[in-house]
């Protein structure tokens, strides 16, 4: 199991294996051991961006580490990037795509809820506090987005359909647009969305399953737990209309 704590002087962390004090963490390098009053022993380190994601404090469903992995692939997202993403929820995707895109790209993260983009905000100034690529905005991105020329636009909103009409004025032609829904129905609702403004192309649904192994001598076989069903994540381009098309 792992444990996922800020570390503070004079702190205690406490389960059922028993309590240490945080000054016994502080200052030691990672991979170390430390041992409870108990006698149970723990092992040390920094969280990683997968680790901090899964275990951070939430008010919202995460993106788990698979499917934004995914996302920031068929984006494109590199370094420069200028990405929209509408629905901060708690931050999870705002992570990834902010080292992503490094110090030069930025990122703009809208959510209609303040509680919820003030989450997102607070998770990721805890693992990024360097980080100043990212703008987290309150905003109905059916009625706006303010950007333009975007070079990807990231849906996490339940209906994202209402959407795409505020996000093919603000996406450049050659951009990716990309929805992350929870159901099928959801994923049909919005890509006939698209499909109607004759603007979008290369349209493609995938769903990711991720199953651990484990491996102990001569038993190997798959783990009784896998991160099944978290999404289906639907990727287009922007492109023209086509000339045949421009009448109709």
């Amino acid at each position: 199991r792992v444990y996922l704590i800020n570390l503070e002087q004079e702190s205690n962390f406490e389960s059922h294996l028993g309590n240490i004090a945080h000054n016994d963490i502080i200052g030691i390098e990672e991979g170390n051991w430390v041992q409870t009053n108990n006698g149970h022993w723990l092992l040390v380190f920094k969280p990683t961006r997968n680790e901090f994601v899964v275990n951070m404090d939430r008010i919202a469903t995460v993106i788990y580490p698979k499917d934004s992995a995914a996302i920031i692939n068929k984006a494109n997202l590199n370094m420069g990037s200028k990405v929209i993403e509408a629905g901060s929820g708690s931050g999870s995707l705002t992570i990834a795509i902010s080292e992503a895109i490094g110090p030069k790209g930025h990122l703009f993260s809208y959510d209609l809820r303040e509680d919820m983009s003030s989450k997102a905000k607070q998770n990721f100034n805890k693992l990024l506090p360097n980080s100043d690529n990212v703008t987290f905005k309150i905003g109905d991105v059916n009625l706006k987005i303010d950007e333009k020329e975007a070079d990807a636009i990231i849906f996490d909103l339940p209906e994202p359909w209402n959407a795409v009409d505020q996000a093919l004025v603000s996406l450049r032609h050659g951009g990716v647009i990309i929805a992350f829904l929870p159901t099928i129905m959801q994923v049909s609702n919005y890509v006939d969305s698209l499909k109607k403004t004759l603007q979008f192309s290369l349209i493609e649904t995938t769903e990711l399953l991720e199953r651990p192994w484990t491996i102990g001598g001569r038993s190997i076989r798959p783990d009784h737990r896998m991160t099944g069903h978290t999404g289906f994540i639907t990727f287009a381009r922007k492109c023209f209309i086509r000339p045949d098309k421009e009448s109709t």
